[in-house]
């Protein structure tokens, strides 16, 4: 790895680095400090613990007047860049990340709700869109500046592995808005130099699964936890596996009987896959609960692993009624 001069001396000065530090987060609090910010943050406030959105008069406002929205957007914005211009190692005190062309910058997540300002500079890979990605969360997104062409999605029947989708193609421009409920997805498949948007989201308190499906033929691809407590501890669930920690064979046992349906179908997936007796104990017993909701998917999955290796028949301390 080559470092510049430039960070060899900031990591040689701690005063330096505390005093870019302190400039930026001023500028940070200077805005939140103007007295429609306040507003706006209380609504959002409001909004992420359960408020309708007709009940949020600053939050409304602000996604439904282009203008107000790029001036308080703007005196962010411009903040920041002047304390980085002269501070450019200075760290933006918002969670923030880049990839393929986007540009996010989380501004506020009180609760359930997230005020989000996203940026498409068109340097993404060009490339047809072939999956969609399904959320249990509502958006309301405004296009502050630029415009995009976009495919928008609607979840119109789903079953167990695939679902029926329309898309439908519309342009974008500065002014526009959105309004994207759970059944329905977007995405820019040509933005035309730069667009910048600015998202209030909310999620519900319990949000369901997050579903990935095939655009064209409307196969599942993958599902995920919509709770993020849950996703992290599905993202700790597999990498225990993938490093086979077999001491954690009892955890993934008892996680199998914990929590939603889907967290409890993967902690059970890893179990089996990192010990197959104590895994398929533990399938065998929710496929002999009729009360169990996932004895149904239990039953078929015992069913076919029995039928490949009958002799894990012997590992089953009750009889299956399935």
């Amino acid at each position: 790895m080559k470092i510049g001069q430039e960070m060899k001396s900031l990591c040689e000065d701690a005063l330096a680095q505390r005093r870019a530090q302190v400039a930026v987060e001023k500028a940070r609090d200077e805005w939140l400090l103007d007295r429609r910010v306040i507003r706006l943050m209380r609504d959002l406030e409001a909004y992420g613990a359960g408020a309708e959105w007709d009940d949020c008069p600053a939050l409304r406002a602000l996604m439904t007047s282009a203008g107000t929205t790029n001036m308080l957007i703007a005196r962010l914005v411009e903040g920041l860049c002047a304390v980085l211009r002269e501070n450019p190692l200075a760290h933006v005190p918002f969670r923030h990340q880049r990839s393929g062309g986007t540009s996010i910058l989380q501004i506020a997540t009180p609760g359930r709700a997230a005020l989000v300002l996203l940026a498409y500079d068109g340097t993404g890979p060009d490339c047809a869109i072939d999956r969609v990605t399904f959320s249990d969360v509502e958006r309301r997104e405004l296009v502050l500046a630029g415009s995009a062409e976009l495919v928008l999605s609607t979840l119109q029947t789903e079953w167990a592995d695939r679902a029926d989708i329309a898309s439908a193609s519309r342009r974008i421009a500065k002014g526009e808005s959105l309004l994207l409920l759970p059944n329905e997805a977007r995405s820019a498949s040509q933005v035309h130099g730069r667009m910048v948007m600015l998202r209030v989201a909310r999620t519900p308190a319990d949000p369901a699964p997050s579903r990935v499906f095939d655009i064209h033929t409307g196969r599942l691809l993958h599902r995920a936890s919509g709770n993020r407590a849950e996703s992290h501890g599905e993202m700790a669930l597999a990498l225990l596996g993938r490093m086979g920690r077999r001491d954690a064979v009892p955890l993934f046992a008892e996680l199998a009987s914990e929590g939603s349906a889907h967290f409890r179908w993967q902690a059970l997936r890893e179990c089996l896959a990192l010990d197959s007796g104590a895994g398929f104990t533990e399938l065998a017993r929710i496929a002999a609960d009729p009360g169990d909701p996932l004895q149904s998917p239990a039953a078929s999955l015992r069913a076919q692993l029995l039928e490949a290796h009958p002799q894990l028949a012997r590992l089953e301390s009750f009889p299956c009624p399935a």
